[in-house]
């Protein structure tokens, strides 16, 4: 295995690594989530560092239809070779699974 080797196999299993991290990212972003912040004051006395103020804000992040939207078409591309060779049964089943799956991305927009 000489060097040119190595770095494709290294190219390659670092594409799957990145897929799973924007996976990973866009399913959190697709259902929402709660993000703290927080803010502190510091002043300097002789040197040392005292806190002053310190200031915690909870900010609700909703849920993202775009996100939903990038995941379904990821899972499309990845999922592009099989539906070929799906059944119909399967294939009525991935369907409905969608259509769940947007009707909730659809009542969670509302709320």
């Amino acid at each position: 295995m000489n060097s040119e080797e190595k770095v494709v196999k290294r190219r390659v299993r670092g594409k799957s690594d990145n897929t799973k991290t924007i996976k990973k990212v866009l399913t959190k972003k697709a259902k929402g989530f709660v993000l703290e912040e927080v803010s502190e004051e510091y002043v300097s006395d002789n040197g040392n560092l005292t806190l002053v103020k310190r200031k915690v804000t909870t900010k609700e992040i909703a849920p993202d239809v775009n996100a939903v939207r990038a995941l379904i078409e990821i899972d499309g591309l990845e999922k592009k070779d099989t539906l070929s060779e799906m059944t119909d049964e399967e294939l009525i089943k991935e369907k409905n699974r969608l259509i769940k799956l947007l009707d909730a991305v659809e009542d969670s927009s509302f709320d």
